[in-house]
């Protein structure tokens, strides 16, 4: 399994394989940016310049974060990371003479929130149910999104340009994702049929809560240099 350092280090050997190709090929833009997907990096090269350009790139974000995971009959305190990485696969089209854009294409989704808790001194509700910290042991969750997601928005500007220079690119779409696949787990259900059944339960109901959300916004801003 590829780590976020070697996509980096893969990217930057695209980079620079793209850039160093000889004057009068296909013009290439390289763009950092901020969006609601994270931190990104992405590389784009002109297949019909002015009208049509291929960009790849990679973002990423990862935040800690602690609370109590709350709903009508659970309350569970935690301490998680959500960690938001895509690697798009992109079609920019260009209709117009101009700098707007419909983007179409794919991300490899590797967006996930991780949570646990383990507290013997704390108080947990599971299902309706109130636990001690030391009859639950150790609480874990778990949130990923399908791998596959389809990409659909428009934009302006950032396009592989005939000309070098900087450039600004704006975006706004839709990601496919999916609604999260939630798990749920307590180390010491496995002897504790009682506490197992409520645990399954909370899972259930997190997954159908997590039911009503299969897209994420994107909204994101970039700068970027054309070669």
């Amino acid at each position: 399994m590829w780590t976020w350092r070697r996509r980096v280090e893969a990217l930057a050997t695209l980079v620079g394989g793209i850039v160093a190709v000889p004057a009068g090929a296909h013009p290439v833009n390289v763009s950092v940016g901020a969006s609601t997907l994270g931190y990104g990096v992405q590389v784009s090269t002109a297949l019909i310049p002015g009208t049509l350009d291929l960009a790849v790139g990679i973002n990423h974000l990862s935040e800690s974060r602690s609370g109590t995971y709350a709903s009508s009959n659970n309350s569970i305190p935690y301490q998680g990371n959500v960690r938001l990485q895509t690697i798009p696969v992109l079609f920019n089209y260009y209709p117009l003479s101009g700098a707007f854009r419909f983007t179409a294409g794919v991300m490899i989704n590797e967006n996930r929130v991780t949570a646990y808790s383990s507290d013997p001194t704390g108080n947990y509700v599971i299902n309706g149910q109130p636990y001690s910290g030391s009859t639950v042991g150790t609480f874990t969750g778990l949130a990923t999104y399908r791998r596959l997601a389809p990409y659909f928005g428009i934009g302006w500007g950032s396009k592989a340009a005939r000309h070098p220079g900087f450039s600004m690119g704006f975006d706004i779409g839709v990601l496919f994702t999916g609604s999260a696949n939630v798990q749920l787990s307590a180390s010491n259900s496995a002897n504790n049929s009682t506490l197992a059944s409520n645990v399954a339960a909370a899972q259930a109901q997190a997954n159908a809560r997590a039911s009503r959300y299969k897209l994420w916004p994107v909204v994101g801003l970039r700068l970027g240099y054309d070669f």
